[in-house]
């Protein structure tokens, strides 16, 4: 991990119709929120670690590590550290800039973005790279983000045109798949090209059950089948739906039913084990 505070600073040019990236920095000093400050230029932050605060006139928003966050020209704004804060930004203008920012909707009011963890790789290679192609870098960087987060933007514009199959389709998949032991959130995303927080977020929307929830109500179900099919290895019956650990399974098991597997074993009919 990276301890040290790196700033890389970008030769001008005068093309102002190109973007123009002005520093490149790496920021690990805590951030104390004293009073309100303003800039004069666009600055994309990528926060890598640890918590902190987004101040902005009249708001203030939480920040962790993925997000990406905006500060926008003569906006006034703060940064305040929380815990273990590190975050990087890039310093930019130009037309193409202003141009791109229009074309994703970022302004004032939509200028905090969560869930980006896939960029970060790139920017912390970037920020260590030759300084004598620290201008193509960093203006990669920029271009590099803008188009993963363009990316997602219209696939959750493609989704909500069509709103009401992406529900049927998640809660049959772990209808499915629920006696994998690897189902997870971002699974079920990558398997529906839908991005986890979406995925989350639109299936408690729909049937007002979060999925780990729902995900636990299916295996136990398929449990109480198994067992009054004769299985009788709570091990065998735990890896057979979805469970990697006995002892979780049974916790489970308890939660939903007021008992333990035994129990509802023992007051099944007597049946061939398995």
């Amino acid at each position: 991990m990276i301890e040290n505070n790196i700033c890389r600073f970008v030769p001008p040019h005068n093309d102002y119709e190109a973007i123009h990236t002005i520093n490149f920095v790496l920021e690990t000093q805590q951030q104390r929120y004293e009073s309100l400050k303003s800039n004069s230029v666009y600055r994309i932050h990528y926060v890598n670690g640890g918590e902190g605060l987004f101040h902005t006139p009249g708001n203030t928003q939480p920040l962790k590590r993925g997000d990406i966050f905006f500060v926008l020209p003569a906006v006034p704004f703060a940064i305040e550290s929380i815990k273990d804060f590190r975050y990087m930004y890039i310093s930019y203008m130009g037309a193409k800039a202003n141009r791109i920012m229009d074309r994703l909707k970022i302004h004032g009011q939509n200028c905090l973005f969560h869930d980006f963890e896939e960029v970060e790789s790139f920017w912390l290679d970037s920020i260590n790279a030759n300084p004598a192609l620290f201008d193509l870098r960093s203006e990669s960087v920029l271009l590099y983000t803008f188009a993963v987060m363009g990316a997602r933007f219209l696939e959750e514009e493609e989704r909500e045109k069509k709103p009401a199959a992406a529900p049927t389709l998640i809660k049959k998949y772990i209808d499915d798949n629920f006696s994998d032991t690897e189902l997870s959130l971002e699974k079920i995303g990558n398997a529906l090209s839908y991005h986890k927080k979406y995925v989350s977020t639109l299936f408690k929307n729909t049937y007002h059950v979060g999925i780990t929830e729902y995900l636990n109500l299916v295996r136990i179900q398929h449990a109480c089948t198994l067992m009054e099919q004769g299985f009788t290895s709570i091990r065998d019956i735990a890896q057979l739906c979805g469970f990697k650990d006995p002892l979780y399974f049974s916790r489970v098991f308890r939660s939903r039913l007021g008992m333990a597997p035994r129990e509802y074993l023992a007051g099944l009919k007597p049946c061939k084990e398995t």
